[in-house]
């Protein structure tokens, strides 16, 4: 499971997760479906919304294995 998925479901929704991060919930999608990470920008954010539970180390994981 990447990170961003993690964190969608620590949040509840990716309609939750938007709201915190003030973006349209299709960006959320997007960053499931097709991205499979977070976008950099939005990786703090991420991680505090969800308390902990996903940390930025683990956002930015997503980033190296995209890169691969």
């Amino acid at each position: 499971m990447s990170a961003i998925a993690k964190a969608v479901e620590v949040v509840g929704s990716q309609t939750g997760l938007a709201k915190i991060l003030g973006v349209n919930q299709s960006h959320v999608w997007n960053w499931l479906h097709i991205h499979h990470r977070c976008p950099a920008k939005y990786i703090r954010l991420t991680a505090l919304a969800t308390k902990g539970e996903v940390s930025e180390t683990e956002l930015l994981i997503d980033h190296e294995i995209a890169r691969q």
